[in-house]
């Protein structure tokens, strides 16, 4: 489980709140890294995510600092609420991991399972090749078994060039 730990608002900090996520009667109100302010009930947190922990006794003059951009955060926090999903169809591709990773971070159920990266195979193995994350490249690499090599060896970090 994620800690987080609150902090007081300063009364002069007008941060701009989310369009899409905003309950007026929310009890958790968390920011962004770039300072929009999310207001979620505490309700939806419990139901649909393990990784958030409320402080028990939020209020909207305490905040609960995230260090997820605000993009990230309007597509993760619509997972939250009994609604259909944010289309993500066209969406790119660095929204999407950084979405999945809060997912991930955040155990997030809905979000958990985002079938539209498999459209971005290629690009996630890619980024896990020039990262070396290992299990990433082990979990998706079989994809690109039938993929002729000279189709995808110049696509290749230059790392894994031999001379």
């Amino acid at each position: 489980m994620y800690d987080l730990h609150s902090s007081p608002l300063p009364p002069r900090l007008k941060s701009p709140s989310s369009s899409l996520v905003n309950a007026p009667d929310a009890e958790v109100t968390f920011q962004s890294a770039d300072n929009v302010l999310f207001r979620i009930h505490r309700m939806n947190l419990t139901a649909c995510s393990e990784g958030f922990s409320p402080p028990e006794n939020s209020t909207f003059d305490e905040i609960v600092p995230l260090i997820e951009t605000s993009s990230t955060l309007e597509l993760l926090f619509q997972f939250i609420y009994p609604r259909p999903p944010p289309d993500l169809g066209k969406v790119g591709f660095e929204v999407l991991a950084a979405l999945a990773e809060a997912a991930e971070k955040y155990r997030v159920f809905a979000a958990m399972n985002l079938k539209c990266l498999q459209d971005h195979a290629e690009e996630i193995l890619l980024h896990g090749l020039k990262h070396g994350i290992r299990k990433l490249v082990d979990r998706i690499g079989p994809l690109f078994l039938d993929i002729p090599l000279e189709d995808f060896l110049p696509k290749l970090p230059n790392q894994f060039w031999i001379p």
